[in-house]
């Protein structure tokens, strides 16, 4: 058979994620006594072999290249759907999983002569997966796609840097403390742009009115929700042409730029202790931490910093979505296979002592995160650094790392 390419790892990855999707909703009916291997096996009639593979399909799996590799033949997953079928579960998650499991035998058919060797197939070519996002060709196409949009609706930005600490929060453990600083350099607007917005979704607070402006010596409210505008690193016409927050759009709105065609720099810091669950012991048992490409942009740096206590818990993953709201709290990595993007960001993981925790090819962002945790009272060496460093990313999109916990 030939050799799988982009397009069909693509295919292939989506028809995992939408199964695993399903079959999760699926065994979310199960009675307790069901949920385990010999449970599934006594309840289903279906062997063990195959509960296994199911629920490792489900709960061990980290992508959708996985979930094709870990489940049963066709045969098995045939079995399964019928089974669930017959346990009169929810008629239409039953009608998703036989959906999906027609994509999945014409994936088997199109592709290979076997399960068996898809999956050797996909295991040869997967990893070639990750280096589509630094190609010439990506890059260009992206670099094309930045330059006309930002001629259309006139206006950019050089450098979008991104970075969130999440944590337990100490007074509330059943949440977790997020604190996120978000710096755009080098923004451009002409006359007939936008007003220059920034985004940060706190639905529903009664409370917020306008965002701090942080001096040298300031520090941020810790234990309600707190927006700020960080004086030193931005530029003194940013802070006088504020006009207001959008509770509907939930942003920061700057309409009284003046000249905004002359470059300007905008950094915020905010602390939410209390917008997302603790997945270690909630039932999503996963959370996320995104950035929505609002303006045009030239580059973007995403770090995530997470507890080590919540790191040594969790499987990490990356995508790259559309730019629809979504309520980060309430979704898995397989709520929203039908969304991702084929844009594949490659996710680092930083040694908080090595040369790219504090810049990269010539971008020095180590002071911003430096203030970060001085503003937050904590230790680095506490967490555990995740990175995104994309240039030209997609304009309208949402490049988003997720956290599953166990």
């Amino acid at each position: 058979m030939s050799q799988l390419e982009k397009e069909d790892l693509i295919a292939l990855s989506r028809n995992g994620e939408q199964l695993k999707n399903v079959f999760r909703h699926l065994i979310k009916e199960f009675p307790q006594s069901a949920c385990s291997i010999s449970g599934m096996s006594k309840w289903l009639g279906i062997n063990r072999s195959n509960s296994q593979r199911v629920l490792n399909a489900v709960n061990r799996s980290h992508n959708g290249f996985d979930v094709i590799c870990m489940l049963p033949g066709v045969a098995g997953v045939q079995e399964f759907v019928e089974q669930c079928r017959k346990k009169k579960l929810s008629a239409l998650y039953v009608k998703e999983a036989s959906k999906a499991l027609e994509t999945f035998q014409d994936n088997i058919k199109n592709y290979s002569r076997s399960h068996s060797e898809l999956k050797r197939m996909i295991q040869d070519a997967a990893s070639e997966v990750g280096q589509e996002n630094t190609s010439a060709s990506s890059l260009h196409k992206r670099q094309r796609y930045y330059q006309s949009i930002s001629e259309l609706i006139g206006e950019k930005a050089d450098v979008l840097f991104a970075a969130y600490v999440l944590r337990v929060n100490a007074k509330r453990s059943d949440y977790l403390h997020e604190t996120a600083l978000v710096s755009k350099q080098g923004i451009s607007h002409t006359s007939s742009a936008r007003p220059f917005f920034q985004y940060y979704a706190k639905t529903g607070d009664p409370v917020f009115k306008e965002p701090h402006i942080l001096g040298s010596k300031d520090n941020l409210p810790k234990k309600n929700f707190g927006a700020a505008i960080v004086e030193n690193f931005s530029s003194p016409k940013l802070i006088k042409g504020y006009s207001g927050y959008s509770q509907k759009h939930e942003c920061l709105v700057f309409n009284n730029v003046r000249q905004p065609q002359e470059p300007f720099d905008a950094t915020f810091l905010f602390s939410n202790p209390d917008a997302i669950q603790n997945p270690l012991n909630s039932d999503t048992h996963s959370s996320s931490t995104a950035i929505s490409i609002k303006n045009p942009t030239k580059r973007l740096i995403m770090m995530v910093f997470m507890e080590r206590q919540l790191d040594i818990r969790s499987t990490v993953n990356v995508g790259c979505y559309s730019g629809n709201h979504l309520f980060e709290g309430d979704l898995s990595l397989d709520e929203i296979w039908d969304d991702k993007l084929p844009e594949f960001p490659e996710l680092k993981i930083i040694n908080l002592d090595s040369p790219v925790a504090e810049e990269s090819d010539g971008l020095k962002y180590g002071h911003l995160n430096d203030y970060m945790f001085e503003m937050s009272g904590l230790d680095k060496k506490d967490f555990v650094c995740y990175m995104l460093d994309v240039s030209y990313p997609i304009w309208s999109s949402c490049y988003r790392i997720y956290f599953e916990h166990c």
